[in-house]
């Protein structure tokens, strides 16, 4: 299959180990480079799974992992009072994957590593779309809760898909995360993109795990302060799934899996030598400010 200039950028944590198997697979089919973007530690500021890391990183050395240290006792308390801790981080992960990207690349796929894309519907829609006229798209995802078999009867649209030559790093870190990039860039731009067929390319199975991997989902997310989480995942489990969901109340079909995605362990298959990025504190810290910097210049320069 062609593969159109673009890169995807995936945001992982080993909670999501279990999909990121079908992620990357799928995104090294319709992307000329993959860049994983991974903190030391959870947000919640637990260490991260370091050997389970270290056996990923084998499994896909055709994969860019860039590995970066959690260090919020060193980031400025006035930028945790712009963007709260709960959505600092993942914004910075993508911010880091950003400055990753190879010079032959325009466009821009903004996964976590639970959105999985059906690599051959992308590629066919991309061969016939004016996505390139766009700045900004967000993709249209199904969504999934409890297993891969139960579907939301609602699409959303977490995907931002961008070109490159829009991209400035005060975009990137911001409390709003991704929905920043499509809100503040101008048009051409589209939401709930769909392929050729009309129908989501993308799936996100957000919420496909087991009642331990739901726990620790919630204590360390950017929504982890919206709601009781923990409480109302306790009380899921207690029976089996009704076929509403307690995030969004969607109703939910029961379909066959498009991804075979497993409730067991996932397994990884040692492919040969990494390829790692390990981002120091200092590096980290120059470029927040130098992100800092350019959002006032920006401010200053709009209203001046």
């Amino acid at each position: 299959m062609k593969k159109h200039p673009i890169a995807t950028i995936v945001n992982f944590c080993t909670n999501e180990s279990r999909f990121l198997k079908f992620c990357l697979e799928e995104s090294l089919q319709c992307s000329r480079q993959v860049i994983v973007v991974v903190c030391d530690h959870f947000f919640d500021g637990t260490p991260e799974n370091r050997d389970l890391l270290e056996r990923i990183y084998r499994a896909f050395p055709e994969c860019l992992f860039v590995e970066y240290p959690f260090i919020p006792h060193r980031i400025s308390k006035r930028i945790f009072k712009k963007i709260d801790p709960a959505h600092f981080w993942h914004s910075l992960s993508r911010l880091i994957g950003s400055k990753f990207l190879k010079a032959d690349i325009e466009s821009v796929l903004f996964l976590d590593a639970d959105e999985i894309p059906e690599s051959r519907r992308f590629i066919e829609w991309m061969e016939c779309s004016d996505y390139t006229c766009h700045t900004v798209l967000k993709m249209a995802n199904y969504w999934y809760f409890r297993e891969p078999c139960y579907q939301a009867d609602r699409w959303e649209d977490s995907i931002v898909f961008v070109q490159k030559r829009a991209l400035e790093s005060h975009l990137l870190l911001r409390r709003e995360e991704r929905d920043a990039i499509y809100d503040s860039l101008p048009g051409p731009k589209r939401r709930l993109v769909v392929g050729p067929d009309g129908c989501p390319m993308f799936h996100h199975y957000s919420w496909v795990r087991t009642k331990e991997e739901m726990l620790k989902k919630v204590r360390s997310w950017g929504h982890r302060q919206d709601r009781d989480w923990e409480t109302l995942v306790s009380q899921e489990f207690l029976e089996p799934f009704k076929g509403v969901d307690f995030v969004h109340q969607y109703t939910c079909k029961k379909i066959d899996p498009v991804f075979q995605v497993s409730l067991e362990p996932p397994r990884f298959e040692d492919k040969g030598r990494p390829n790692v990025v390990k981002v120091s504190p200092e590096s980290i810290l120059s470029l927040v400010s130098e992100t800092e910097g350019s959002f006032w210049s920006l401010l200053f320069r709009r209203y001046s």
